[in-house]
């Protein structure tokens, strides 16, 4: 009896999986590579917003503080009859103490008050805008500084016939962001972080 006896090799078959894998390797290094771009995106977002915050902050804090100012300076002016409060005009004039004449007329009856024209304060014609002495802001021990000092106005509101001796005075101020460029010889509008307050005081 013959037996013919074949010997068969068993040839290896070329699998597919070594393509996947690298495909899926480079779809998530994509992946990967995206979410990174948006996370550093995300966060050069948060820190730019929380600066604008930070300024805004800052820029209320000075209005506040010429807001203070101004009322004292206010108060002081009507009860003791002399100013003890020193400010400049916007013309550069030193104004060793406010007076009558630093304070703004009322407005005419239907007319718009002067404290709410913005033109009325980037100008170096005096409409009665106030500015504070820089020291009231940068404080000693602060390591933030400004480089615009706060404003105010102080203007009669409109005379009360039937109570003449209540004097009623309307307190305006605006303080800047630190980022805030100094005044250039023209008064320009400034560029930056800008906060307006408000106030109404009844004296008698």
């Amino acid at each position: 009896m013959i037996v013919n006896r074949q010997s068969f090799k068993t040839l290896p078959v070329r699998s597919r999986q070594a393509g996947v894998v690298l495909m899926v390797a480079m779809i998530m290094l994509i992946i990967i590579s995206l979410l990174a771009a948006i996370t550093v995106r995300n966060a050069t977002s948060s820190e730019g917003i929380n600066a604008n915050l930070r300024q805004t902050q800052l820029a209320t804090q000075a209005a506040e503080t010429a807001l203070r100012y101004c009322e004292d300076a206010a108060i002081n002016l009507v009860n003791e009859g002399t100013g003890t409060f020193a400010f400049t005009s916007p013309s550069g004039s030193a104004i060793s103490a406010l007076a009558l004449a630093n304070v703004a007329a009322s407005p005419a009856l239907g007319a718009t008050s002067t404290a709410v024209v913005t033109t009325n304060w980037d100008t170096t014609t005096d409409n009665g805008q106030l500015i504070l002495p820089i020291s009231t802001v940068n404080l000693s021990g602060v390591t933030t500084t400004f480089a615009r000092p706060p404003e105010c106005m102080i203007q009669r509101a409109m005379p009360d016939v039937a109570q003449s001796y209540l004097s009623v005075l309307t307190i305006t101020s605006r303080g800047f962001g630190p980022e805030v460029p100094a005044a250039d010889n023209s008064r320009t509008r400034p560029i930056g972080s800008e906060v307006w307050l408000q106030s109404t005081l009844e004296l008698q």
